[in-house]
């Protein structure tokens, strides 16, 4: 839990000190594009620049308590703001970079603005849709049984403040629509909200069907708060919690991890080590972040689904998911002997923006 904290504080930090700079630069180049004089003006838009970008931060904290419309239609607001203020500031650094080559650049300088805006509307009427992604995917010693069977992986709901029970019922038509014959829930159910009530966001995912049971793990939001309160409502949903354990399907091995108790590489190994895998037998890891792969590999296990991800949700974070899990932030790779299956997530943390992402759930079909 302190760990947890200590990471919310750092970028909290982080985020403020570079939002301040972001929001002078693209205010400099707001007023010179539309060559604003008006003092009052001006003061008008700095104000909202203030109030928009450093009150999703400000949001964060107040929606995780306090469970009313008002607080969700300025969590709601600022967080398209956020969204969609990365492609304004790129807008601005064009511009100034404009200004280098040409005599007047205020041309460009609207251009660049409309393009910004246009890429954010664009990107929240993208994040509300579903894609169904379709994969195949061989294991080794896989019974005869489970050839031809279908399994669903959805992950990062995020219900909370943006996406709420309406979503969680879109989830479900969609995921039922393909009839699978069991569902995974990879983490993040939640958006770590306590507000509003967890079971009552979710209670549509009580109508999931499938003909072998879903089965659900933790993701890291899960550990904002009390993770109780999220795992009893997820109890009440029928869903069965897989946590640092493994069950037995017609000769297929499910492992499911809790985030907590794998995020560290040590921690991972022991809870691998206490699970007592069968090497001679196929088995799926659900674990929710796409890390330390070697230490699955090395346990034996034939595939690895996760989540957490989101592909980066939005261009150009694409590149630092892509950095920071080593290639295996999206999609079905191997590695060494394992395949590894990541998912960009069906919701979206912060900004509600998918841009060259798309919200999916998977489709697995064994061959």
């Amino acid at each position: 839990m302190h760990k947890v904290i200590k990471q919310l504080i750092i970028f909290v930090a982080i985020t403020t000190v570079v939002f301040v700079a972001a929001n002078i630069v693209t205010y400099r180049a707001l007023v010179s594009v539309f060559r604003i004089g008006d003092i009052q003006i001006k003061h008008s838009i700095a104000y909202a620049f203030m109030f928009l970008s450093g009150g999703f931060i400000v949001m964060l904290f107040i929606e995780k308590k306090v469970s009313h419309v008002l607080v969700r239609i300025l969590y709601t607001v600022t967080a398209v703001w956020t969204g969609v203020f990365v492609y304004l500031f790129f807008a601005a650094v064009l511009f100034d970079f404009s200004k280098r080559m040409f005599f007047d650049a205020r041309v460009f300088g609207v251009f660049f603005f409309f393009v910004a805006i246009a890429l954010g509307i664009y990107g929240v009427v993208h994040a509300k849709k579903i894609f169904i992604k379709k994969i195949q995917v061989s294991l080794p010693n896989l019974p005869v049984v489970w050839r031809g069977r279908t399994a669903v992986w959805v992950s990062d709901l995020h219900l909370g403040s943006i996406y709420q029970a309406s979503f969680a019922k879109k989830v479900t038509d969609t995921i039922n629509s393909v009839s699978p014959d069991i569902i995974f829930v990879g983490g993040d159910l939640y958006d770590g909200t306590h507000a509003p009530d967890p079971y009552a966001i979710a209670q549509p995912l009580q109508n999931l069907s499938s003909k072998l049971g879903t089965f659900y793990i933790t993701g890291n939001h899960e550990e904002f708060g009390s993770a109780e309160l999220f795992l009893d409502a997820i109890k009440k949903l029928g869903m069965n919690i897989l946590q640092d354990e493994k069950i037995e399907i017609d000769g297929l091995q499910i492992v499911g991890v809790d985030y907590a108790h794998s995020a560290q590489k040590e921690n991972f190994k022991t809870v691998l080590d206490s699970i007592d895998i069968d090497v001679s037998k196929p088995s799926i890891l659900l674990k929710h972040e796409p890390r330390d792969l070697e230490t699955a590999e090395q346990a034996g296990i034939s595939l690895q689904i996760s989540g957490h991800t989101h592909r980066g949700q939005q261009w150009p974070f694409n590149f630092l998911a892509q950095y920071v899990y080593k290639g295996y932030d999206y999609g079905l790779k191997n590695h060494g002997t394992m395949n590894v299956l990541v998912s960009s997530g069906v919701g979206g943390w912060g900004p509600p923006l998918r841009i060259g992402t798309d919200g999916e759930i998977v489709h697995i079909t064994f061959i």
